[in-house]
């Protein structure tokens, strides 16, 4: 069960990867860069690093996103005023025009994966989905062993 359930999580994952590129090519976001559009967003001025620990991501990851995101005008990259040796990323006027997008993309896929879902599976595939994150993420920072 367990090699079948991580399969299908990776599948729903990439499928709606796909999808998210397939409507936003318009605006000059690939497959994965929506992600960060959303994350630096909500949080501008974080760190590369901050963005490495948010995404669960490698360095290399991040840094090539980051490379391809500001060459396209979606974010620029400042010395941070208390590290000299970081960067604090902050989206530009085009990122933040981005965004309605990014969240609209996003929820017509979770519509469309969950549209013969009734309103009681739907809650509790949220909150099966967020006891799921709150121990992946546990694991991930190296709070528990699994």
């Amino acid at each position: 069960m367990a090699s079948t359930f991580h399969g299908e999580l990776t599948v729903v994952y990439r499928c709606g990867v796909l999808y998210c590129g397939e409507q936003l090519a318009d605006i000059g976001l690939s497959n994965w860069q929506h992600t960060y559009i959303l994350h630096i967003c909500k949080n501008p001025g974080i760190t590369q690093e901050g963005l490495t620990r948010l995404l669960y991501v490698n360095k290399s990851t991040v840094a090539r996103q980051l490379v391809a995101l500001e060459n396209a005008g979606f974010i620029r990259r400042e010395p941070s005023e208390s590290d000299a040796r970081a960067l604090c990323i902050y989206p530009t006027e085009k990122a933040e025009a981005a965004l309605p997008q990014v969240r609209a993309a996003l929820s017509r896929w979770r519509e469309y994966l969950t549209e013969d879902f009734t309103p009681e599976e739907r809650e509790i595939l949220s909150s099966m989905m967020k006891r799921m994150r709150a121990r992946a993420t546990a694991y991930a920072e190296g709070e528990v062993q699994p």
